[in-house]
């Protein structure tokens, strides 16, 4: 075999391989970094910016802590009432979401069958006649 067979094969291999690639990726179209409910998020953004606001503007931050297997939620108000949402970034199946309801400023909630790893907490809740948001990386 001469050398300008060799060229011809080789590039006949890395074309093949440039199209079997395109080929697997046009056909497990999965965008991981898309949300599925993009367009209705995208309407409400004005509402969660505003919830967002809230939280700096009357200093509603809450303070969350972890200790062994509870997660602790220190709100400022004594009474509040709205919806946790846990968010993991490496798998979407296994988000969740909470409705919660406090009349003390603390809320316990026990993570032992959480997965390990990085999550997204989200805080939408409602207390003193006003909406708030609030957003936290934890680490179980």
């Amino acid at each position: 075999m001469n050398w300008g067979t060799k060229i011809f094969l080789s590039l006949a291999v890395f074309m093949l391989c440039i199209v079997g690639a395109g080929i697997y990726m046009v056909s497990h179209d999965s965008d991981s970094l898309e949300e599925e409910d993009y367009y209705e998020q995208g309407l409400n953004y004005d509402l969660a910016y505003e919830k967002k606001q809230n939280v700096l503007s009357m200093q509603e931050a809450p303070a969350i802590e972890i200790k062994q297997d509870t997660l602790y939620i220190h709100f400022v108000s004594k009474v509040n009432q709205g919806k946790l949402l846990f968010r993991k970034p490496s798998d979407g199946r296994l988000d969740k979401e909470l409705p919660f309801q406090t009349t003390n400023n603390l809320y316990t909630l026990p993570i032992s069958t959480f997965d390990k790893g990085m999550w997204n907490l989200y805080i939408d809740w409602k207390s003193v006649g006003k909406d708030f948001l609030f957003e936290e990386h934890i680490l179980f």
